[in-house]
């Protein structure tokens, strides 16, 4: 006979689980098996489970029956919600460890914790601009699984970005030796975070104190394409520069 777990690693048992049928010519009076409860730590060795069946006159009587106790139930995941993220100044984005960080979690009724718990695409994989699906699986130590996802959006330029977007701008582009931010916007600014292509932090300008314009040296920097990106209070923008 198998056992089922339930979704708290346990199982009540009833002597009337085991038999077709239980009858006496004058009633049964008692009837009770030795085990009335399985938990997870009965799984994987069969046990052998007596019900003993008392009448009014005193007579007993007795079967016995084998019991295999199984887990069936996969492990319960919570998905991150889905998000919508801004890409890098170079067009790209580095997938998050959702695992990591408690954002995706997995519990089961047997296997505490979930060790065999996996993203795809993996926490650092690299990835473009685009729509993509994370899932989740989650495997317990008898091999139940499950799976969820998350919408992972990828762009370039939200709602309120393109209001800033609109409103920045950078000249002389291409630049010499200096190159003017301008603001068109009521939008305060914060950083201006300036990235070669490949990806690496160039400098890093605090524009609180900016008024309409901020003046930027870079005269220093070596011929190429770089990318701009602007934060505001709840916006950013990246603006590509060319220094001559």
């Amino acid at each position: 006979m198998t056992v089922v777990l339930g979704e708290d690693g346990m199982a009540e048992l009833d002597a009337m689980d085991f038999l077709s049928e239980a009858y006496d010519a004058c009633g049964i009076d008692v009837l009770i098996a030795d085990l009335e409860m399985v938990t997870c730590d009965d799984i994987g060795t069969p046990i052998e489970v007596t019900v003993f069946a008392t009448d009014a006159s005193g007579n007993i009587a007795s079967c016995s029956v084998e019991v295999v106790v199984v887990d069936t139930m996969a492990p319960v995941l919570t998905c991150p919600e889905d998000v919508s993220v801004m890409v890098d100044p170079d067009g790209t984005h580095t997938v998050a460890d959702y695992i990591g960080s408690g954002e995706a979690t997995a519990t089961d009724n047997c296997t505490d914790p979930v060790t065999d718990f996996t993203q795809d695409p993996a926490p650092g994989t690299v990835l473009g601009v685009g729509e993509w699906v994370v899932t989740f699986t989650a495997t317990d130590e008898y091999g139940n699984v499950s799976t969820c996802d998350m919408n992972l959006d990828l762009t370039l330029l939200g709602n309120e970005d393109n209001e800033l977007s609109n409103a920045i701008a950078l000249y002389p582009n291409p630049a010499g030796e200096q190159v003017t931010i301008s603001n068109s916007s009521n939008i305060a600014l914060e950083t201006a975070m300036i990235y070669d292509l490949n990806g690496k932090l160039v400098s890093q300008i605090n524009l609180q104190d900016m008024q309409s314009e901020r003046v930027i040296d870079v005269s220093s920097y070596a011929t190429g394409v770089y990318m701009v990106q602007i934060t505001g209070e709840q916006s950013s923008v990246v603006k590509r520069m060319i220094k001559e």
